[in-house]
C-alpha cells in the first residue's frame, strides 16, 4: 500500500515540476524576444537624433507632407543643403513620415523589420504622425521615431 502512495507522489511531483519548468521557459523566452526587440527599437541615442532632426524638418515645411499615410522622405524633399550631412552625421538611411494608427499599406514595399516596428507603437501621447528614423548598424535596420503635430 504504501509503495502505491510513493509512487503516485512522486508522479504528482515529476508533473508539477515539469508544469512548472516549462511555464518558466516560456516566460524567459518572452523576456528575451523582448530584450532583443528593445535593442533595435528606440535606442535613447537615436531618440535624441531624431528629436533634433524633427525639429529641424519642422522649421522646414515638414507639414506640406503631412497628407498621406506613410511618406518616405530625403533630402530631395527639403530645401537646404545640410540635409545630407544632418543625415549622415546622424547615421540615417532611410528617414519616415507615419501616419499613427495605420492599419492599411503596401506592407511589401517595406522591409519586414520595419513592418514590426510600426505595429509595436502606440499613441499614447495623441500625435496625429510619427517621424521614423532607420538607422544601419553592424548589418540590422534599428529605429527610432518621434511623435509629431500636424
Amino acid at each position: 500500500m504504501k509503495k502505491g502512495f510513493a509512487l503516485l507522489e512522486t508522479i504528482i511531483v515529476i508533473t508539477f515540476v515539469t508544469v512548472s519548468l516549462l511555464l518558466l521557459y516560456g516566460t524567459f523566452t518572452s523576456m528575451i524576444d523582448n530584450s532583443r526587440k528593445n535593442l533595435l527599437y528606440d535606442d535613447a541615442a537615436n531618440v535624441y537624433k531624431m528629436y533634433f532632426l524633427k525639429e529641424y524638418l519642422e522649421l522646414n515645411q515638414l507639414d506640406q507632407y503631412m497628407n498621406r499615410n506613410i511618406v518616405s522622405l530625403s533630402c530631395d524633399d527639403f530645401q537646404f543643403a545640410s540635409c545630407s550631412s544632418i543625415m549622415d552625421d546622424f547615421q540615417i538611411d532611410h528617414l519616415y513620415l507615419v501616419k499613427y494608427g495605420l492599419k492599411d499599406y503596401d506592407e511589401s514595399t517595406y522591409s519586414s523589420s520595419f513592418n514590426r516596428y510600426i505595429t509595436s507603437l502606440s499613441n499614447k501621447e495623441g500625435y496625429d504622425y510619427i517621424l521614423v528614423g532607420e538607422f544601419l548598424v553592424d548589418g540590422e535596420y534599428q529605429y527610432a521615431s518621434i511623435g509629431v503635430m500636424h
